[in-house]
């Protein structure tokens, strides 16, 4: 049986049951889960950007809500805002059209640029959102389909309103503003 523990972040995707793992994503121990995981995207944002110099500060709620900006970054170019989204793998990069509410979602938000977390390639992928939406409005079909089919489709999860799509890291690479900040820490990429 699976157990929730900060120090064992891979715990839901080692679940052999599915019976299982449907429970844990509607239980206040998966919010919980998924609350810790993310904070520890963020801090690993922190660490890399102020590795290489740059400086990191947090929005406040209703910027982080509304505007889906989690972070405003200084660098020698001035501040830019970014949008930081945890849980990715090369194959499955989640995009949001429109969230759980059916409102705009992330992609139409004001962060100039999303930084996808992988663990896999070492660090967060960085794009410019306008550069992603457009992307997205151009490859994605506007078609619903199962979660299964849902790369480069229209996918809407049971009871909510929102419009996903599953990407590809190879999608993202096309991407002018595409880059790479890598992990503070090689080690903490190992989950």
């Amino acid at each position: 049986m699976c157990s929730l523990r900060t120090a064992d972040l891979v715990c839901v995707v080692g679940c052999k049951s599915l019976k299982h793992y449907t429970m844990l994503m509607v239980s206040k121990e998966r919010r919980q889960y998924s609350n810790q995981v993310g904070d520890i995207t963020a801090q690993r944002f922190v660490e890399a950007c102020e590795a290489i110099g740059y400086s990191c500060e947090k929005s406040d709620r209703n910027t982080d809500i509304y505007d889906h900006i989690d972070y405003f970054v200084t660098r020698l170019q001035g501040t830019t805002s970014v949008d930081v989204k945890g849980g990715n793998h090369p194959n499955t990069i989640w995009v949001e059209f429109k969230n759980v509410n059916g409102d705009a979602g992330w992609m139409y938000g004001k962060a100039e640029y999303i930084a996808f977390d992988m663990p896999e390639v070492g660090g967060f992928v960085m794009v410019r959102t306008n550069e992603l939406r457009n992307l997205c409005e151009k490859i994605v079909e506007p078609v619903f389909g199962t979660k299964q089919d849902a790369t480069r489709k229209w996918y809407q999860r049971e009871g909510r309103k929102d419009i996903i799509s599953r990407l590809e890291l190879q999608d993202l690479q096309q991407l002018v503003s595409f880059k790479v900040l890598n992990y503070a820490n090689p080690e903490t990429s190992k989950w």
